[in-house]
């Protein structure tokens, strides 16, 4: 596997967030924390910066900051899978982990399984794989990824399909992972233009009630749904986006030893294919978030902990400042990697605009608007590149009635990447490539707006 040197001067290259050494990254993997080691697994084309020839990546973290590269864990080797090794997970059987991943010998892709050692270094697949060898229900090809939990005596699982017009999570459940049960459909959605295929789905309890994750087709937005699982039907009563970017897709969540639900998910690229091929490299991933329903089936989103890991350096720290006091001290910051929390309070008919990777003489900038008026969050990328073939998107997005008058950002820039956080209700993931180095913030304001606390730090491994 090549080293990451060659990328270290890439002005658009992550440097907090994980990407993969080189070539195409897509949907995370067989997330598990093992005996005190978190495990990141990832598509991966070790070859080439663009899709194929899938193979899964590894890395290893103690605090899912600091990732550690490990050799590949599965490639497309068999006559089951040589058409690649495609997305699943990892749960634990016996005491030892164990992958469920789907292997693709086209048109066909059915569940196969490998075991692995007790440190998660070595990889064996199941001799008698296919494991589910044909598809039932009269479901088409596309039957992939995996989500699986333990019940009773039973394992469960819900695979990523659809029947050629709705959207389909077929339902399985085995005493050992080798003989299996179809059960129905779980769930089927009722929108056949934009939601035909079920995505790598994702299963788990929350706060009484269950959700389902999805990244349906042709849809390509992740969404979630909340409601209640009688252990073969999932009945949705809510619904909602995961993340409000078309660059997130396809995130996997796990239990970690401390019981936190926490999501890793896949920031794919928004620049034309010809862009990353010419760079080497292509895809990322997000920061781990914390994940739980509240009383009411809404899901919150908070940055882990862990994330303090990160090399932090102050560079303004402000308190019950004016608009112009804050503008006078963003001036001096001049960083592609950062982290800025601000906590502010509006009344009557107000907006506040935070504006990140700016250059003052090519104009580009990526903004950051809260409209208090209107109770939405509007992030545009309208001017965030003068280089032909990157996303000019503005996404509108309604806030969760909570926000009220009083709205906490907390934004984290990573060169061509930035993860916002309105509230703890509402996360929306962009892609930004400025030609020009792009490296001031600013704010912006009308109204009757109060500025609790900035906080800007600049963020490093």
């Amino acid at each position: 596997m090549a080293t990451r040197n060659p990328f270290e001067h890439d002005p658009h290259r992550p440097h907090y967030h994980f990407v993969a050494p080189q070539g195409w990254l897509n949907d995370p993997n067989g997330l598990i924390q093992w005996r005190g080691e978190y495990h990141l697994f990832y598509q991966f084309n070790p070859h080439a910066a663009v899709w194929g020839a899938m193979h899964w990546g590894h890395a290893v973290s103690t605090d899912m900051v600091h990732w550690t590269d490990l050799p590949l864990a599965l490639a497309p080797d068999q006559p089951y899978d040589r058409a690649g090794v495609f997305s699943g997970c990892t749960i634990v059987l016996n005491g030892t982990p164990v992958i469920m991943y789907t292997g693709v010998n086209s048109p066909h892709q059915l569940p196969c399984v490998a075991y692995t050692d007790d440190d998660l270094r070595t990889f064996r697949k199941e001799p008698s794989n296919p494991v589910i060898k044909t598809v039932p229900d009269n479901l088409i090809y596309d039957f992939r990824d995996h989500t699986m939990w333990h019940d009773g005596s039973y394992w469960y699982q819900a695979l990523g399909s659809g029947d050629g017009t709705h959207a389909v999570a077929p339902l399985f459940r085995s005493t050992d992972l080798l003989n299996w049960e179809y059960l129905g459909r779980m769930i089927q959605s009722d929108d056949p233009i934009n939601e035909q295929i079920y995505e790598c789905p994702d299963f788990f309890p929350s706060n009484g009630q269950h959700v389902f994750i999805t990244s349906p087709l042709p849809m390509r937005r992740v969404i979630y749904m909340s409601g209640q699982f009688d252990g073969r039907r999932f009945t949705p009563t809510k619904r909602n986006r995961v993340d409000h970017g078309v660059s997130f897709y396809a995130p996997q969540s796990f239990t970690d030893e401390q019981g936190r639900r926490v999501m890793i998910g896949w920031c794919q690229e928004q620049r034309v294919e010809q862009m990353s091929r010419a760079a080497g490299w292509q895809g990322a991933m997000t920061l781990p978030r914390i994940l739980a329903l509240d009383s009411a089936g809404d899901m919150t989103y908070t940055v882990a902990p862990e994330c303090s890991a990160l090399q932090a350096q102050t560079i303004v720290h402000a308190k019950h400042v004016t608009i112009a006091q804050l503008q006078h001290q963003l001036r001096h910051v001049a960083s592609r990697t950062l982290r800025v929390h601000l906590e502010l309070t509006a009344h009557g008919d107000s907006s506040a605009t935070l504006v990140v990777r700016q250059d003052a003489q090519s104009g580009e900038e990526t903004t950051i608007t809260w409209n208090r008026t209107h109770n939405e969050l509007i992030c545009s990328m309208a001017l965030s590149s003068e280089n032909a073939g990157t996303s000019k998107d503005t996404y509108t997005i309604p806030l969760h009635q909570s926000v009220g008058d009083a709205l906490t950002l907390d934004v984290y820039i990573d060169h061509s990447l930035i993860e916002v956080y309105a509230g703890v209700y509402t996360v929306c993931t962009l892609r930004v490539y400025p030609k020009a180095k792009a490296e001031s913030i600013c704010f912006r304001a009308t109204g009757e707006l109060r500025i609790t606390e900035c906080l800007v730090q600049e963020l490093s491994l």
